[in-house]
């Protein structure tokens, strides 16, 4: 993807630039209603969500960034932690004036959302959070692989080949057979075997150390806007472990529903994932 490149787009869709400190944010945006942040997980993008986009945003105005250091937005030399993400986030809802949002988070897009109910509540009506990261209580396996084998000191791998996305995308999908894979494995491929591949290596290897290293199920009981968890049965990135200990951390009266998916239902099962976060949200109001 180009820096100056912008994404097919359902109709109704449009595509902003916003400007800044650290550079520019890229934001699809569309719908009517009460604001609906939708935010991506580690190594993915706005194109996440836009499976998803035309039947949420009958009811609420969906904004749909691409964060700092992933997808179009610019990738300069930043933390890339859950909190800074959160800050972003932050200025992004007050440069679009908006008081208070609904939030949804996919994979380390979930554990964002809650880290900005914990440190700005006032600004979130509720939190979806599907498949979310912050679960875990020490490395898994894979994660360990990641953080001791693949990369370096200096926010880089120690090898890079072209079949490494596909794997990545096979373990993420719990139906590797979804139509849907070849064309996520195909952009995905594109990106990485582009003149950016330097800088999504710094943005990924940052990402994924800090969400190790900054757990966020330990804070959760502080939480107080309403919660919707969802659960991929089959997901194999985030362990049902992980997922059972941020539900048991969460406040009285989070809801917990599972879909019979592996990490992607954003793509796979994006018709039944999006009933379900309609039905939620109608109940808030």
């Amino acid at each position: 993807m180009s820096r100056d490149a912008s994404p097919a787009l359902p109709p109704g869709f449009k595509s902003y630039r916003l400007a800044f400190d650290w550079g520019r944010m890229h934001l699809v945006a569309g719908g009517q209603g009460e604001p609906l942040f939708m935010v991506h997980g580690l190594g993915g993008s706005c194109h996440d969500f836009l499976a998803m986009a035309p039947e949420l945003a009958r009811d609420h105005t969906l904004l749909i960034p691409d964060l700092p250091g992933f997808g179009y937005s610019d990738k300069p030399d930043l933390p890339y932690s859950p909190e800074f993400f959160a800050q972003v986030m932050t200025q992004t809802s007050e440069r679009l004036g908006l008081k208070r949002a609904h939030w949804l988070g996919h994979s380390m897009g979930g554990q964002i959302a809650f880290t900005l109910g914990l440190e700005r509540p006032e600004l979130v009506r509720s939190v979806v959070a599907v498949c979310p990261a912050g679960g875990q209580d020490g490395a898994n396996g894979w994660q360990s692989f990641l953080q001791n084998v693949v990369a370096t000191k200096d926010d880089r791998f120690l090898f890079f080949c072209p079949c490494l996305v596909n794997l990545a995308t096979r373990m993420c999908y719990g139906d590797p057979n979804h139509p849907s894979r070849a064309e996520l494995t195909r952009r995905v491929r594109a990106q990485w075997e582009g003149p950016e591949r330097p800088l999504l290596e710094r943005s990924l290897v940052r990402s994924g150390r800090a969400i190790l290293e900054q757990p966020v199920w330990p804070r959760l009981g502080k939480l107080q806007p309403p919660v919707l968890l969802v659960q991929g049965e089959r997901d194999r990135v985030v362990a049902a472990v992980e997922l059972q200990r941020i539900y048991s951390h969460l406040p009285p009266g989070a809801r917990w529903e599972a879909l019979p998916c592996g990490h992607m239902p954003v793509y796979t099962m994006a018709p039944e994932l999006s009933a379900m976060v309609r039905g939620f949200l109608r109940g808030l109001a």
